[in-house]
């Protein structure tokens, strides 16, 4: 019966099995070396007691010695693995430290144990009787010829590592931190227990059993349970980690989602937004295959008023209604987005009709979507109609970017407001043309300014005599490039941009400094002057007109400032308040192109205007022998309210003939003379004079 030698087989697999678990525990945890001086350190010992087991069963000197030296060599490298296992899994800062001391002492040993016949241990070997075990096992037994020097500073070496393990255990329980150790302790209690044994049997000559061999066996045991565990709850907590990875993956995937939608959707209508739309034309524009569609742009007429007296809220449900109409209409495939505000664009495309242009094709849609939105939409209480203005930019067309392409879509739009609203226009080449002059127009007008490019003309007014009365001041643009530019092109521009406040203050100093050239002869006759709406309700216009008149020493009386029927649409109390204040100053008002505007009767009543002229339109298509009632009972309104009535654009003799008979009271126009410089005006004079 072998139980010894067998104890020592089977522990020596078990540390083998040990090792090679551990190392394969440290390539799946990576960077811990923990698991990879454990690993060696149980491979180690699986050698060590293969060669324990083997030495009791050595049948020559010649083997035991062999197997002596290489249980020595083992020791040499037991140790310093040992303590670099014991340093790392007890969290030791300085564990490199502890290493190097380790193997700078065990080295000179190996080497030297290598280099004897003996081991480092033994000067010599001698076989004794065979060992009976008490179960009746048999081994082979062997005593060795110790060398006191080199024993002696073997096993120093060796009770030096097992002191500096048990002072660091005491340190790290005194520190808390025992649930660590406990383990490391406990070996240390089983490895001392087995020294002491062992000395015990080498005290009563050696002859009888040792088990500071298996002693390791305890080690790995112990550290393998307390590995195996830290090792499943690592697993566990990595578990638990991927799985909170996961949730946490799929919260921000589905975050992600809900960022990628409100980027490219719109929150109150759920529709794409302008973001979503830009990059769908970007990918038909850049696609190879060029297929017809269109870019529609609706747009809600007088949405403002709408959200302005029934609220933000009517406003936001109105929007949703429309939406939702023009997703219900649109063609399939076609893609519709809020591009923001109260405009909608419709992407068509592919847009094929054998029957139709693609610019018919789309503006049959729009016309369809379009009367679709202006039926009845009922929200809340109120049943709302708006009207819908749209542009259309064919697809490729000549856009060659999506900005372009908006750009194309927006002049459509703009020239369908312009046209009366209501109404879809479809994208033609000579609106880019329009919009690139507009554009120069505009970054004109501050240069022109500044270098002096506008002029007054004056324009003569005679009454039904022949007799000289007044003049109007005229504003002309002479483009250095462009040459004279129209006002009726230019001044839109000006008002929009803000310009026609500095421009109107030039072009009043202008005509108060030219009414003080004019002749004595003339000293009664007036010069009109136009006022912008967007100057009119300016906070200092009545002050501004005052400051320019006392600083030009100009007679107010002599001035007549004519305004537009269309400045009273905003604020007819406001505007009356200050033609009372001006007026009040010895200044004059004339009611400009009437009969073309909206402004009431009652209005009219109001309005402390001493002049009304009757704008060009209507005098158009008088001849001699004609009767208009409509100029007729202008005139007579007129001289019922005491204003004296001046006639534009009269060109022809039996217009003024036909005027005159219906009580006119003064002309303008090119029958009498064109508008004329400062220079050429005063010419006239000298003629009319002459």
């Amino acid at each position: 019966m072998t139980l010894y030698i067998s104890s020592l087989l089977i522990a020596c697999g078990i540390c083998f099995f040990a090792g090679i678990h551990a190392t394969f525990a440290r390539s799946a945890q990576g960077q811990d070396r923990v698991y990879l001086a454990f690993g060696c350190l149980s491979l180690l010992v699986s050698v060590y007691l293969a060669l324990a087991a083997s030495l009791y069963q050595a049948e020559s000197i010649s083997t035991a010695a062999a197997l002596a030296r290489a249980e020595i060599t083992l020791g040499c490298l037991i140790y310093p693995t040992g303590i670099w296992f014991f340093s790392l899994y007890a969290g030791l800062v300085h564990w490199r430290r502890w290493v190097i001391a380790a193997v700078v002492i065990f080295t000179p040993m190996l080497l030297i144990n290598l280099g004897s016949p003996y081991s480092m241990l033994y000067t010599g070997i001698t076989m004794r009787p065979p060992l009976v075990l008490p179960w009746g096992e048999s081994v082979h037994d062997f005593a060795g010829t110790e060398a006191p020097v080199l024993t002696g500073l073997y096993y120093a070496a060796v009770d030096a590592s097992f002191l500096w393990a048990v002072c660091c255990c005491v340190l790290l329980w005194r520190h808390g931190r025992g649930a660590r150790v406990w383990s490391l302790t406990l070996y240390l209690i089983l490895q001392a227990t087995a020294s002491v044994h062992a000395e015990m049997v080498n005290y009563h000559g050696g002859r009888g059993l040792t088990f500071d061999s298996l002693a390791f066996l305890a080690l790995v045991l112990l550290m393998s349970g307390v590995l195996r565990r830290e090792l499943q709850r690592r697993n566990q907590a990595l578990a638990v980690s991927l799985d909170e990875l996961r949730s946490e993956t799929l919260r921000r995937e589905g975050v992600e989602a809900d960022l990628r939608h409100l980027a490219y959707h719109d929150h109150l209508t759920g529709l794409p937004n302008r973001h979503f739309m830009h990059e769908r034309l970007q990918a038909a524009l850049a696609s190879t295959e060029q297929v017809d569609g269109a870019l529609i742009l609706f747009d809600l007429d007088h949405f403002k008023t709408i959200n302005e007296a029934l609220g933000h809220d009517v406003g936001d449900e109105l929007l949703k209604g429309v939406a939702t109409r023009i997703s219900e209409a649109a063609p399939p495939g076609a893609c519709v987005a809020r591009l923001g505000g109260d405009e909608f664009a419709l992407h068509l495309q592919p847009l094929i009709d054998n029957n139709e242009s693609p610019a018919q094709a789309a503006l049959r849609i729009t016309q369809e979507i379009t009367a679709r939105l202006t039926a009845p939409l009922r929200i809340g209480n109120h049943d709302l109609v708006v009207g819908v203005s749209a542009g259309i930019a064919p697809l490729p067309g000549t856009a060659r970017d999506v900005d372009s392409v908006l750009r194309q879509v927006d002049m459509a739009l703009y020239r369908a407001k312009a046209a009366g609203r209501h109404t879809a226009v479809v994208f033609e080449s000579e609106m880019q043309a329009q919009a690139d002059r507009r554009l120069l127009l505009e970054k004109g007008l501050r240069l022109a300014l500044d270098r002096g490019e506008f002029e007054v003309h004056y324009q003569p007014q005679l009454d039904m005599q022949g007799r000289f009365v007044g003049a109007e001041a005229l504003l002309r643009w002479r483009h250095p490039e462009h040459g004279l530019i129209d006002p009726d092109e230019f001044i839109p521009i000006a008002e929009e941009t803000g310009l026609i406040h500095r421009i109107g203050r030039d072009v009043l100093q202008q005509a108060c400094l030219e009414l003080e050239t004019w002749p004595a002869a003339h000293a009664k006759a007036r010069i009109s002057i136009n006022v912008s709406p967007w100057q009119l309700f300016t906070q200092d216009f009545v002050h501004t007109l005052q400051e320019t008149v006392a600083s030009t020493q100009a007679d107010p009386r002599r001035i007549t400032l004519e305004i537009t029927e269309n400045a009273f649409l905003h604020d007819l109390d406001d505007a009356a308040s200050k033609i009372r204040a001006l007026e009040a100053a010895g200044f004059q008002f004339s009611l400009d192109d009437f009969g073309s505007g909206y402004t009431s009767l009652e209005s009219l009543k109001k309005l402390p205007v001493s002049e009304l002229k009757i704008d060009r339109t209507f005098i158009e298509g008088l001849h001699l022998g004609s009767h208009d009632r409509f100029i007729e009972a202008m005139i007579a309104i007129a001289h019922h309210l005491k204003m004296s009535v001046v006639a534009e654009g009269v060109e022809t003799e039996e217009q003024r003939t036909a005027l005159a008979g219906l009580g006119c009271n003064a002309i303008q126009g090119y029958l009498v003379s064109p508008a004329l410089p400062s220079a050429a005006f005063h010419s006239w004079l000298e003629r009319l004079a002459g």
